[in-house]
């Protein structure tokens, strides 16, 4: 039987969506779990103390804001089930947008499922896992594939809402005809 190609480009962004969210989440957990096995303890250089891989958890967000504060699970949970679906509506109702914004867009998905992951599997209690973190830069944080996934993410998207879409805010304007 002969692939539908008519099926295939009609759901092309699902099948690229579906593609790069199992990816990115897929290289984030299973860097997390190297990480973990191999650096608890230990420090490696990559560029001199600038870049280092160091294993370290964190149950707040970015820049360890809120951790350990009590209730910070109940609101990175709220974040969570209010940015999936969003996310994914975004994707939906984008999907004749820009290539590049609607990528961005699968990183945000792909990143918030993965420190999801951890905050739903790693704790004892109610979405109250430590988020493994291993990049560190010196001055600035320690951070994990799917935090690059949404920082990555959410600058394509603002590029692409300011520039590559049909109505962006600095972008060629088409000529209507039909307004």
């Amino acid at each position: 039987e002969m692939v539908d190609m008519k099926a295939i480009k009609k759901y092309k962004l699902l099948i690229l969506a579906a593609a790069v969210v199992v990816l990115s989440v897929a290289i984030d957990l299973v860097t997390k779990v190297i990480a973990q096995n191999n650096l608890q303890g230990n420090t490696v250089s990559v560029i001199g103390d600038w870049l280092q891989l160091t294993y370290t958890t964190n149950g707040g967000s970015s820049f360890s804001f809120l951790d350990g504060h009590e209730g910070a699970n109940i609101i990175f949970f709220v974040i969570t089930l209010i940015g999936l679906p969003l996310i994914g509506a975004l994707i939906y109702f984008n999907r004749k947008g820009s290539l590049f914004g609607n990528v961005g867009l699968m990183l945000m998905l792909g990143g918030t499922l993965g420190n999801a992951i951890d905050r739903a599997f790693l704790g004892d209690g109610f979405f109250n896992g430590r988020v493994r973190d291993f990049i560190s830069v010196k001055g600035f944080a320690v951070f994990n594939f799917a935090d690059m996934c949404l920082v990555v993410g959410v600058i394509m998207f603002i590029i692409a809402l300011l520039f590559l879409e049909k109505d962006a805010l600095f972008g060629k304007k088409e000529n209507k005809k039909d307004e």
